[in-house]
């Protein structure tokens, strides 16, 4: 499960370059940025979740769902 924590880290990490950049702009996209924090958030979210779980020694299942979106465009 370390291995998948320090993937979420990275991802995060990444997440937070590409908000530095576009911060960075002239004039930032406000609708590009929110959906990047959002993520941010969600990655810190996850982390948190199964660094709590993990010091229960409770399992952890892992689901990965689509995305609304993506969903919507494959109908």
């Amino acid at each position: 499960m370390d291995t998948f924590v320090k993937a979420l880290e990275r991802r995060r990490q990444e997440v937070q370059a590409r908000i530095d950049a576009e911060m960075a702009r002239p004039r930032p996209d406000a609708l590009k940025l929110l959906s990047l924090k959002k993520l941010k958030l969600h990655f810190r979210d996850q982390i948190e979740f199964i660094q709590r779980t993990d010091r229960n020694k409770a399992p952890v299942m892992v689901v990965r769902r689509r995305a609304p979106f993506a969903a919507a465009q494959r109908a």
